[in-house]
């Protein structure tokens, strides 16, 4: 079974182009990085999930979870760069409840080196 999720991570990571920008690494990239942001924001996040689509100069992400108080969180945006999952950048909006919480150009280190 492991070995069967381990192929389909391959898989679904080898689809994307060579650039880092892809659904899959913008997606899981994303869901890290919305989620430290959250938490240093003082959001109890019980759970994110994050799923991205693929455009021509970016990526659509759209993000759904649950504070441990269970209040719904979203973290919606677009994806114009992703470095190594340090980064991504674009513009991203988290709301919480009805509380936006972050609305960004970037999250993480955009400067730090590969």
């Amino acid at each position: 079974m492991a070995v069967t999720a381990a192929l389909v991570a391959m898989t679904i990571s080898g689809c994307d182009p060579a650039d880092g920008l892809g659904a899959s690494a913008v997606s899981a990239t994303t869901d890290q990085l919305a989620t430290r942001a959250l938490k240093k924001d003082n959001i109890d996040v019980s759970w994110l999930s994050c799923s991205a689509t693929t455009g021509k100069t970016e990526d659509e992400v759209d993000c759904l979870g649950r504070t441990d108080h269970d209040e719904k969180i979203t973290v919606k945006g677009t994806v114009t760069k992703q470095l190594d999952d340090k980064c991504v950048q674009g513009h991203l909006t988290a709301v919480v409840g009805k509380k936006t919480v972050f609305d960004v150009r970037g999250l993480g280190n955009c400067s730090a080196k590969t």
